[in-house]
């Protein structure tokens, strides 16, 4: 009897500590889930910091510098003289491995061409307007007219002169002004005194008295 009275406490304090292994267990088990949870979304974010830096990098590889300022205005020489000056209420200049541009906003942004005697040859007033210095490229948007010392203006909104080749380009539409008539049309190409150019369509043309 006295076996028989301490068994039974026996197989029962036997059977608390199986359950208890088996609740710790759980218990145990229960965090582990948790855990491997945590560590698979720190490793997500981890990727996503990891892209974020390296697009930081190659932003920084691509982009050295970029220098802003107001109310300034930009010469251009060749050979020692003066050939553009630029004038904007604010200038963006990015300087980089593979972009070297001069954003200028307007409005107005004036341009100002000058000939090899150092007279004014052609005026061009935009909104917008970008400088390419390494394709040598002025791009003008929005409200774009160009002005000649020979009495022809150029009215457009998208246009595009080339300092090497002297020329202007846009495929919208323009109006071109001239002592002797008006002439719109789609496709311009043309000098940059505009005294010759070629229209890819002609909309309408007026005779000036």
């Amino acid at each position: 009897m006295l076996v028989t009275g301490f068994s039974e406490p026996a197989d029962n304090a036997c059977e608390s500590a199986r359950i208890m292994l088996i609740d710790t267990a759980v218990y145990t088990r229960f965090w582990c889930v948790i855990l491997m949870g945590c560590l698979l979304i720190l490793a997500g974010c981890g990727d996503i910091s990891f892209d974020e830096d390296r697009s930081l990098n190659t932003q920084a590889d691509t982009l050295l510098g970029m220098t802003e300022s107001f109310g300034s205005d930009i010469e251009i020489l060749v050979d020692g003289k003066r050939r553009v000056l630029a004038r904007a209420p604010r200038t963006v200049l990015r300087e980089g491995s593979n972009v070297n541009r001069t954003d200028l906003f307007g409005p107005p942004v004036e341009i100002t061409v000058f000939d090899s005697t150092g007279a004014v040859e052609t005026f061009i007033i935009s909104d917008r307007a970008t400088y390419l210095s390494r394709q040598l490229q002025f791009e003008f948007n929005g409200n774009v007219v160009v002005e000649t010392g020979k009495n022809r203006t150029l009215r457009t909104e998208q246009l595009l002169w080339d300092e090497i080749s002297t020329r202007f380009s846009t495929t919208g539409f323009v109006t071109i002004i001239s002592p002797a008539d008006s002439i719109t049309g789609y496709g311009f190409n043309g000098t940059q005194d505009l005294s010759s150019y070629t229209l890819r369509t002609v909309s309408g043309r007026i005779t000036l008295d």
